[in-house]
């Protein structure tokens, strides 16, 4: 069946009650729950007592959303205009590559690259946009149970900032890397929304890489079902300041409601 990933219900996930959502109508449950789109119109509190049942089919708990302490500012959702760079927990503008190189791979070399929709040029080297893959283009095994995301567990305090965003930085490379390996690297979160999501499961005390890892397997057994459209995406609009360095091969573009990411070509 051919299809379009950004189709697949939890690529189109908001937050945790969303993604749960895509999982119990992955398992067959939730006959009565509303359209995707129209359970997106509802409150968080409202999106958990409509999954409580169907959730617990399967042996899964909602946690309904705590409530927000007057004096206490939460984590907001990142908007279509707004974007969080790589390296901070929402601030910093560069990836927490090796320290040397920073002066290689930093945000200032960067600004001195030709930028085009469907390639980047930097120091002559041309950096592909990456679109995603059908299954027979994949790494033998990358749709099995046994790959793993493996993002580590955050054992650091949410308060330091500097901790967690290394961690963060390091996780996202992770995350990066994992999608690209299942052919879903046209499809992936921004930065600012994988920031976003990890501060929305951990308030409901959700284990982050556990969260993922399921989210992952959800979007394993969803590939090997549908295929993918492999054409890039069209009208890239970008602006330096948008896109950061992953790694030394990756450069990642937060566009709003669109991940970009660019891969240096052999």
């Amino acid at each position: 069946m051919l299809g379009n990933a950004s189709e697949f219900c939890l690529l189109l996930a908001e937050n945790y009650y969303e993604q749960l959502y895509c999982e119990v109508k992955a398992q067959g449950e939730g006959g009565r729950l509303p359209s995707f789109y129209e359970f997106q119109k509802n409150n968080e509190i409202t999106q958990a007592l409509l999954l409580k049942r169907p959730a617990a089919k399967f042996g899964v708990q909602v946690v309904l959303p705590k409530r927000v302490q007057s004096t206490t500012k939460p984590f907001s959702e990142p908007d279509a205009s707004s974007h969080a760079v790589i390296g901070d927990e929402g601030d910093s503008h560069y990836l927490n590559i090796d320290e040397q190189k920073h002066e290689k791979f930093g945000p200032y070399e960067l600004n001195k690259c030709l930028f085009e929709a469907a390639h980047i040029v930097c120091r002559g080297e041309r950096y592909q946009l990456i679109a995603n893959q059908a299954n027979t283009k994949l790494s033998r095994g990358a749709l099995i149970g046994g790959n793993r995301m493996a993002i580590p567990v955050y054992q650091g305090l949410v308060d330091d900032r500097e901790a967690l965003g290394r961690y963060l930085s390091k996780a996202y490379q992770q995350y990066i890397q994992k999608m690209l390996e299942i052919g879903l690297g046209g499809s992936t979160f921004s930065y600012a929304k994988f920031v976003f999501l990890f501060h929305d499961v951990t308030t409901k005390g959700i284990d982050f890489s556990q969260r993922f890892e399921t989210m992952f397997g959800f979007l394993k057994q969803d590939k090997q079902h549908l295929a993918v459209n492999e054409q890039l995406a069209k009208n890239v609009q970008l602006v330096k300041n948008q896109c950061d360095w992953m790694s030394e091969t990756l450069v990642v573009c937060d566009a709003g409601r669109k991940n970009y990411i660019y891969q240096r070509q052999h």
